[in-house]
């Protein structure tokens, strides 16, 4: 199986595994996700042509290079060669080398590199598998047939997770804790879902994400079971309180990874073998079915898996593939569709005299109808806005045209902005789309409009009024859907606005901090609630003065 070791940046020493071919980017579908802002969202596509494999750039907006040159064309792509996505660079390792030393990366590499390859050689290299007793084999054949039993109860997925978890601990009675985390689509942040825990379980490991984050990067997952491994696993997460066994197993159904199993032993390295991890990827299996059935009555699953998959790669294209640079600012953007496709909606671009602009939209279909005039209202924003002069127009323009052309009982919110970068003015238009949020330098926190006119497509003569604020150093403004404040727990409460502004006012660094900061609580406070409308975020902020 191939993978990409990144050897640069942030990301250094994570290993991507991948099957015959892989969308590399920072978008919710990639296979190979770099969520790193040089990153598009569909930035290249590595494949196997049937003689070897190949690299092609997806008209990123950074480029893609091939052993230091940027390509316009497919290059074939060989075992060691060095990729570059954007600022991210990588090694190329093709499936005949999968298993050598991850030591040859970089002749370069400092002691937490190394310390990544050792964990990543511990998960990949073969163990001497032990004989179980017969206890032991009784107890994991009854853990696999507790498993198959709970998928045909008609019960909740915490329910169901739950006694999976009891299952897992009584086959395994010297785990201290074990847990199941859902995987958010839009970012790298995990929920926990379901967890169980023995009566001397003591503390919780403080680094379970971070370690999670780690397992989900490898195909295979992570499975601590001796000194050596703990040890370069401690030096890469930088801890020294590690439990004695650790497990962390990728929750797959095909290709998507549905959330991680978590299991780990106080005291007791010998908790579980090491021959035991294709036991784990197997109870993973389980767990992932587990998860995705309580999907099987969704709307989408009346169409064939391939057409959504088709429709959910094209829909992709229409969104940005990465935020326009503009001096003295940043940008961060997120999108998840609550189902496969969605109606949610952005764009960046330039209006008649230049000046960036941007929308926000949310079509009121869901899945198929509202991609489809998602798609449809892209192609004319672009088309329009490089001919007027600012949101007003914009609004107006596109007024006129849903209301002749969408269903009846259909309609369109959509917030359009005017950045002139060098004075800081930000002019926008709101049409039924939640105001957008300023965090000034002091970090208050303040809603800039009132609610605006109708939705498009409401009412053929609507009028849309403009609003004015004046970016200063340091202050960060955030524009989102409603699926960001109207995003619910397991007993129905939504997220709130409240708790939007202050998450925004404890966050006080740039554009990106501000949005995994609101990623990160929202996922928090879902706790693996299934997502219930499409969230979109976008968040501006302005440099400080040096």
């Amino acid at each position: 199986m191939p993978s990409l070791i990144v050897t640069s940046g942030v990301l250094t020493g994570q290993v991507f595994s991948f099957a015959d071919s892989a969308v590399v980017g920072r978008g919710q579908f990639s296979e190979v996700r770099l969520n790193h802002p040089t990153v598009s969202r569909r930035h290249a596509l590595i494949r196997n042509s049937g003689q070897g494999y190949e690299v092609s750039d997806q008209e990123s907006a950074n480029g893609t290079r091939h052993r230091g040159q940027r390509i316009e064309q497919p290059v074939r792509v060989n075992d060691g060669d060095e990729l570059e996505f954007g600022e991210i660079k990588t090694i190329f390792r093709s499936a005949a080398s999968e298993h050598s030393s991850l030591h040859s990366v970089t002749a370069t590499e400092d002691n937490a590199t190394r310390a990544r390859a050792a964990v990543d050689k511990n998960v990949l290299a073969a163990s001497t598998p032990e004989t179980p007793g017969l206890r032991e084999l009784l107890a994991r054949l009854k853990l696999f047939c507790v498993l198959g039993a709970l998928a045909r109860h008609e019960q909740s997925l915490r329910e169901q997770l739950g006694q999976a978890l009891d299952a897992l601990l009584a086959a395994f009675p010297q785990a201290s804790r074990a847990a199941i985390y859902s995987r958010v689509a839009a970012s790298d942040h995990l929920s926990l879902i379901a967890q169980r825990s023995s009566a001397s379980a003591g503390a919780e490991f403080a680094q379970v994400e971070a370690f999670l984050g780690e397992a989900l990067r490898l195909q295979g997952g992570i499975s601590v079971t001796d000194a050596a491994s703990r040890d370069a696993l401690a030096a890469r997460l930088r801890s020294n309180a590690l439990p004695a066994a650790l497990l962390g197993m990728p929750l797959r159904l095909g290709k998507d990874v549905l959330g991680v199993l978590y299991l780990d032993s106080r005291d007791n390295e010998h908790a579980w073998r090491a021959a035991d991890h294709e036991l784990f990827a197997g109870i993973a299996g389980q767990l992932a079915w587990m998860m995705a059935a309580q999907q099987a009555q969704s709307p989408e699953r009346a169409i064939e898996a391939h057409d959504l998959a088709l429709a959910r790669r094209i829909q992709q294209r229409f969104l940005p593939q990465s935020p326009p640079t503009i001096a003295g600012y940043r940008i961060a953007d997120s999108y998840a569709a609550a189902r496969v496709i969605g109606g949610d909606h952005y764009d960046f671009f330039n209006y008649r005299d230049g000046h960036a602009g941007l929308v926000i939209a949310d079509v009121s279909g869901k899945s198929v109808s509202g991609a489809l005039y998602m798609a449809r209202l892209s192609v004319q924003v672009r088309m329009m806005a490089r001919h007027l002069a600012g949101p007003v127009e914009l609004l107006s323009g596109l007024n006129r045209k849903l209301y002749q052309e969408l269903e009846p009982g259909m309609f369109v919110t959509m917030l359009a902005a005017m950045l002139d970068p060098e004075s800081g003015n930000m002019e926008f238009a709101c049409a039924g789309h939640p105001s957008p949020l300023l965090r000034a330098a002091d970090g208050n926190v303040s809603e800039l409009s009132e609610p605006g006119a109708l939705p498009l497509g409401a009412m053929a003569d609507t009028a849309f009024h403009p609003h004015t604020v004046t970016l200063a150093p340091g202050s960060c403004v955030l524009f989102y859907t409603d699926g960001l404040d109207e995003a619910h727990n397991d007993k129905k409460e939504l997220f709130g606005k409240e708790r939007i502004v202050q998450t925004l006012r404890e966050s006080n660094g740039g554009a990106q901090d501000a949005l995994d900061a609101l990623l990160a609580d929202v996922a928090r406070f879902a706790g693996g609630e299934p997502q219930s409308d499409d969230l979109t975020l976008i968040t501006l902020s302005r440099d400080r003065k040096r």
